[in-house]
């Protein structure tokens, strides 16, 4: 069995479509506010405040011994965590050091981490997983410290990179369906050309960790990168996603992040290219390339 703590956001309803595709498991899934729409005969969803420990010490009672873990729940924008950093405290770090310490079944616990905790990078530089951390602002704080409970309890950490895609999530689109809307109807889309990640598409991201879970279970690599061979920007991004559908890339503007630093309330690494040579390793892959 599968439980997804956090199942119905973007990444997650990925992760819980390839359980379905790639093992015979049956899935438990967690949402806060409204129950997804699509159903599965070997998918069950539960609702759950992550910050509440009674619910937690429910859940773990209707979860099997063996259980496999994901973790995905979050307060994730950078800049709202500024704004709120009780609830960001709270969400981050409070309910993820119960959450692992009751939900006591698990086979293995992966937490999913981010290219934020490593800091400022370059283009031509990758990180590998033990390069020492600098995050910039306060959500990488929370995601290092984060990282350290869940090692500490004995999880896995898996750091992803920004990851684009279309949204799996009823009436919720992903900024991948936005910036496709606006080519289709000939709007133009300004896209940052000067900061570079190792982006990954959501199906890519979530299939590759159900991989190395079906693999290994409590992987005795104990953070691993998960990330795409090429290093990208968005406005890359963008051009390769105008290329793959037949839209005109002339509407695609690139800008400075440099320039409109004004955007983000919050400080942002402007690269964090992430090596992925251990998970290629694990998995014996060759390539890891995104797919749109």
């Amino acid at each position: 069995m599968y439980l997804v703590v956090g199942g119905s956001g973007f990444l997650g309803s990925y992760i819980i479509k390839n359980i379905l595709e790639q093992t015979q498991d049956n899935v438990i899934a967690t949402y806060t506010s409204n129950e997804p729409v699509k159903k599965n005969d070997r998918l069950q969803w539960i609702k759950l405040d992550v910050c509440d420990v009674e619910a937690l010490k429910q859940l773990n009672k209707q979860i099997v011994p063996q259980t496999k873990i994901i973790y995905l729940a979050a307060y994730h924008h950078p800049d709202k965590v500024e704004e709120n950093p009780q609830l960001a405290w709270n969400i981050n770090i409070v309910a993820l050091a119960n959450a692992i310490n009751i939900l006591d079944k698990a086979s293995c616990f992966y937490y999913s981490s981010t290219d934020t905790v490593y800091g400022e990078g370059d283009k031509s530089f990758s990180f590998k997983e033990d390069a020492p951390l600098n995050p910039v602002n306060l959500y990488g704080k929370h995601k290092v410290l984060a990282e350290q409970i869940t090692l500490a309890h004995g999880g896995n950490v898996i750091r992803f990179p920004f990851i684009i895609g279309t949204s799996l999530v009823e009436h919720k689109k992903h900024f991948f369906d936005f910036i496709k809307s606006d080519l289709e109807q000939g709007k133009i889309v300004e896209m940052f050309e000067d900061s570079y990640r190792s982006t990954l598409d959501f199906n890519q991201c979530a299939k590759l960790l159900v991989m190395l879970i079906e693999k290994c279970g409590a992987c005795s690599e104990k953070i691993l990168n998960i990330a795409g061979d090429d290093v990208l920007s968005k406005y890359d991004v963008a051009l390769l996603m105008a290329e793959k559908y037949g839209l005109d890339k002339k509407l695609i503007k690139p800008i400075s992040v440099k320039q409109n630093n004004a955007i983000f309330k919050a400080k942002r690494a402007n690269s964090a290219v992430l090596d992925n040579t251990k998970i290629k390793k694990i998995l014996n892959l060759k390539e890891i390339k995104l797919e749109l």
